[in-house]
């Protein structure tokens, strides 16, 4: 203790006297333990943020001797000798950090006027909290939810496809029947909503103050986990805010500020429940390299209309949260006391099954290349792959590439909940066609006949779906690409940017004639 800069010694013994209610034990040993190495704090500053804000004069003044140590651990920002430009240089901690400092009251957050979330001065955190009203066509997103948490995944699949039980229509019908009364006070609704949601699935909701604002009902873990949040409008349009954004907000407001020990093995993951009158929807949060909150359905009718198909919809989405609920309170129990994957930053999945019957193979990942492509390496021998997540995708049509020459090898894929993809293949050290000056024409002309005389067309014969290396062309991205007759361009398809071959367009025939303009393009 003698080494340690002075006034550590005293500024551990005030966080050890803090009660339990503030500060649990094992946040206590991780504060300390740090604290008594200075260089760790220094190191690791916003490991503390965010910190309660009556500790603040009190740690200044044990600290002031150590000023260098003070600065560290209560400054503006972090020591380092790179300045920082964007959200993309900092980690975690940092992000949490500016979201606890400059995120104001999620109902202040949340407005469509002047001072809510479009608003000029909240320029710095929006890039911290990708969610709701948010996206642009130009925005390069994030990972979505739905690959960042397996157990919010599911929820989206199940509000989809779900067979709701007798229980899950039964339970959908009352909480119809109540919905549907006119509430002359949001607090009134809210209550009516929790009463029904507790006594159906065997939970307790709170409201939790986050500075002069209190969420409409959370559901938290007693190991830190936000486990349901949701947000009450008596009537869409009432209450003076975006809905999903306000409960997203929470979201962030509460794995910022008070999941600080969590965070550090967990994507803190939070089904949200948005209610606006008679209609209700799902979202998830977790808290990535930023904070991520998708949508996971539409705002849902809880009307009584028994002979309409909306309500089973209605019934499926509480089938999904009956499902969710025991899943996420596992995840939270075990959270802290299993081996589990650090790469918080990266998609959820870390192992594939073989295409050539090796059984299951364990990945980690090395980089983000672009959108949802990643480098990374097969586990334990290192072998470097390139990993894809996708909505569709012509396995066959790659196959029939790869073993023709014309393809990286496919080396396997995964079916994950909602409809993605995993695609693993080979990794080549190649070029792209737009970056070589030597074209090999030749070859990229033989590569498409051999597509075609397989019966496959590709559909997105752009220069950055062709490789070359060694004077050899290979083939990628077969999203769009299947069988001649069959294959359709998806929707949504970029007409901006890109000038596509006439007849292609969204839900239309990929035809071999769109593949040869292409090809006429590119030669």
């Amino acid at each position: 203790m003698a080494n340690r800069p002075t006034g550590v010694d005293e500024a551990i013994k005030f966080i050890w006297n803090q009660p339990e209610t503030i500060l649990q034990s094992s946040e206590k040993q991780r504060l300390s333990a740090a604290l008594a190495k200075e260089t760790d704090v220094v190191a690791k500053r916003y490991f503390f943020a965010p910190l309660p804000e009556q500790w603040v004069g009190t740690l200044k003044e044990l600290l002031a001797p150590t000023a260098r140590l003070a600065e560290a651990l209560l400054g503006e920002g972090p020591p380092s000798k790179k300045t920082k430009t964007g959200v993309a240089d900092l980690d975690r901690e940092e992000i949490a950090a500016l979201i606890n400092k400059k995120l104001p009251t999620a109902s202040s957050y949340s407005k469509t006027t002047v001072g809510g979330w479009a608003d000029s001065k909240y320029k710095t955190i929006r890039p911290c909290m990708n969610f709701h009203r948010q996206h642009t066509l130009q925005d390069q997103r994030t990972t979505p939810v739905a690959l960042l948490d397996p157990i919010l995944a599911q929820v989206a699949e199940d509000c989809e496809v779900a067979a709701p039980t007798e229980g899950d229509c039964n339970f959908t019908a009352r909480v119809a029947s109540a919905m549907s009364e006119s509430f002359t006070k949001e607090g009134e609704r809210m209550d009516k909503f929790w009463e029904l949601l507790e006594h159906e699935y065997s939970v307790k909701f709170q409201r939790i103050e986050f500075g002069d604002a209190k969420t409409d009902g959370s559901l938290t873990h007693p190991k830190g986990g936000l486990v349901v949040n949701i947000e009450v409008k008596n009537e869409v349009g009432s209450g003076g805010g975006a809905i999903h954004v306000q409960n997203a907000a929470y979201a962030a407001k509460y794995a910022a500020g008070q999941a600080v020990v969590l965070r550090q093995v967990s994507t803190c993951p939070t089904l949200l429940i948005e209610l606006a009158g008679p209609n209700m929807s799902l979202s998830g949060a977790v808290f990535s390299n930023v904070v991520v909150c998708d949508q996971l359905t539409p705002m849902v009718s809880l009307l009584w209309q028994p002979h309409s198909p909306l309500m089973l919809q209605a019934a499926r989405c509480f089938a999904a949260l009956r499902m969710a609920l025991p899943r996420l309170l596992a995840y939270y129990d075990s959270v802290q006391s299993q081996a589990l994957r650090q790469q918080l930053d990266f998609p959820y999945p870390t192992s594939f099954i073989a295409s050539d019957g090796g059984g299951q193979a364990h990945l980690q990942y090395v980089q983000r290349l672009s959108g949802l492509c990643f480098k990374g390496v097969i586990q334990p021998h290192g072998q470097s792959v390139f990993i894809k997540f996708c909505r569709s995708y012509s396995f066959a049509a790659h196959q029939a590439m790869a073993a023709a020459g014309y393809a990286p090898a496919l080396l396997g894929f995964e079916q994950l909940a909602q409809g993605w993809l995993l695609i693993v293949q080979q990794f080549v050290d190649a070029v792209s066609w737009d970056e070589i000056v030597d074209k090999p024409v030749e070859s990229l002309k033989a590569a498409v006949h051999a597509l075609h005389a397989a019966g496959f067309v590709h559909g997105d014969l752009r220069g950055c779906n062709i490789l070359v290396a060694a004077g050899a062309v290979s083939l990628i991205d077969f999203e769009w690409a299947g069988i001649v007759g069959k294959a359709t361009y998806p929707y949504f398809m970029n007409h901006v940017d890109i000038q596509w071959p006439d007849g292609a367009s969204d839900g239309r025939l990929v035809t071999e004639s769109h593949d040869l303009w292409w090809l006429s393009k590119l030669i």
